[in-house]
C-alpha cells in the first residue's frame, strides 16, 4: 500500500522524463546516463549507438528529451521539435543554425558539466543554451572575426556596450532591453560599428 504522504513523490516519478541518449562513444553514454540517472526528474533513459537506432527508437516510442551526438545526426528536422539537445566536439555553424531554428534546446560540447546538462531538463520558451566557451567562435563566425580585431578607441561609450554584451554572446533583441534602446538604434550603432572597422562601405 502506498504511504499517503508520499503519493506526490510516487506521482512525480511516474511522470519523469523519458531520455534518449544518442552517443556512439560508451564513454560519454556512461557519462550522460549518469548525469540524468541521478536526476529526480528522469524516471527512463534509453540508448541509441547510431542515427539508425535512434531514428527507430524515435519512430516507436518517441521522448521528453533527446541528447545527441553531433555526429549521429543526419537531418536536425528529423528530430522532436523543441525537445533536443545536440552535443559535439567540434563547432558546426549549419547544424548550430538548424537546432536553434528547430527549437532545439540547446548546443554544447561533449564535455558539458553535469550542472549545465541539467538546465536543458527544464525547457523554456524560446531558450536556447550555447556552451559558453564556443561562443568566441561562434561569434567569429557569425561577423567574420569583426569583434576580435576591433579597435575600441574608435567607438562611442554605448558601441562599447553593444560590442561588450554582443561578446556575451546575447542575441540583439535582449542587447536592446538592457540598454533601453529600440532595436532600430541598436541596428544603425551596428552599422555605425561595422564601418568603423571598414567591413561596409561608407
Amino acid at each position: 500500500m502506498l504511504d499517503i504522504s508520499r503519493r506526490g513523490e510516487y506521482q512525480d516519478l511516474l511522470m519523469g522524463q523519458n531520455i534518449v541518449i544518442a552517443e556512439a562513444c560508451e564513454l560519454l553514454r556512461i557519462g550522460l546516463r549518469t548525469i540524468f540517472a541521478e536526476d529526480q526528474r528522469v524516471s527512463y533513459i534509453h540508448e541509441a549507438t547510431t542515427t539508425s537506432g535512434l531514428e527507430h527508437y524515435l519512430r516507436s516510442h518517441g521522448a521528453d528529451l533527446v541528447v545527441v551526438n553531433q555526429e549521429l545526426i543526419t537531418d536536425v528536422a528529423r528530430l522532436p521539435m523543441g525537445n533536443f539537445v545536440i552535443l559535439t566536439a567540434r563547432l558546426d555553424m549549419n547544424i548550430l543554425k538548424a537546432a536553434y531554428q528547430h527549437k532545439g534546446r540547446g548546443y554544447l560540447l561533449e564535455q558539458v558539466s553535469a550542472r549545465l546538462l541539467r538546465t536543458v531538463l527544464d525547457r523554456q520558451e524560446h531558450a536556447f543554451l550555447v556552451e559558453p566557451s564556443l561562443m568566441p567562435s561562434i561569434m567569429d563566425a557569425l561577423v567574420g572575426k569583426a569583434f576580435a580585431t576591433l579597435d575600441e578607441e574608435l567607438l562611442t561609450p554605448r558601441e562599447k556596450e553593444i560590442v561588450v554584451l554582443l561578446r556575451e554572446g546575447q542575441n540583439r533583441p535582449t542587447v536592446a532591453k538592457r540598454l533601453c534602446i529600440a532595436e532600430a538604434t541598436l541596428k544603425t550603432h551596428l552599422k555605425n560599428i561595422a564601418r568603423k572597422q571598414d567591413l561596409l562601405p561608407q
